[in-house]
């Protein structure tokens, strides 16, 4: 039975990112939920869709639109290297069938340079104009001196 408990939680995980990522086209104005920071050149908005294991999210304008969601937060590293790796697991089940490809990047967070920063991605067809790029991945461990936890967070961009 805890097998299908498993299988059931790692459905409902992709099922959710594959909505975000569908939905990026349209700059994920079917999730946003309401608006929490309206500042010209800004945005934020609650998200309006639960991704299972995600502890906070939001949707940002920064530079294009992005998805944030906390999949782990703490004030310790106990933990760190252990949810990174069952995120990363996640995201590779639900992204790799799809054509997105695994690319890592260092990590310059001190003490979290073995925690790469990866990103999961589409290629891009020659001709493609930049506006119709798909959506990407990433999954990320960070540290906060302000907050002072550490905490690993997938983004999906809207290209």
């Amino acid at each position: 039975m805890a097998g299908a408990a498993v299988q059931a939680q790692q459905t409902d995980f992709c099922d959710a990112v594959n909505t975000i990522v569908n939905d990026a086209p349209a700059k994920f104005r079917n999730l946003r939920g309401k608006v929490v920071d309206a500042r010209p050149g800004a945005g934020m908005w609650e998200s309006s869709i639960k991704v299972p294991g995600v502890i906070s999210a939001r949707f940002v304008v920064s530079m294009g639109v992005f998805y944030e969601g906390a999949l782990h937060d703490a004030r310790t590293k106990d933990g760190l290297d252990a949810a990174y790796e069952k995120w990363k697991a996640a995201l590779s089940a639900c992204l790799e069938p799809q054509g997105y490809k695994l690319w890592k990047q260092d990590n310059f967070y001190p003490g979290l340079g073995h925690l790469k920063k990866l990103a999961f991605m589409k290629e891009i067809p020659e001709k493609t104009a930049f506006g119709n790029t798909p959506a990407h991945v990433t999954l990320e461990a960070q540290y906060s001196k302000q907050t002072g936890k550490y905490t690993i967070v997938m983004y999906i961009y809207e290209h």
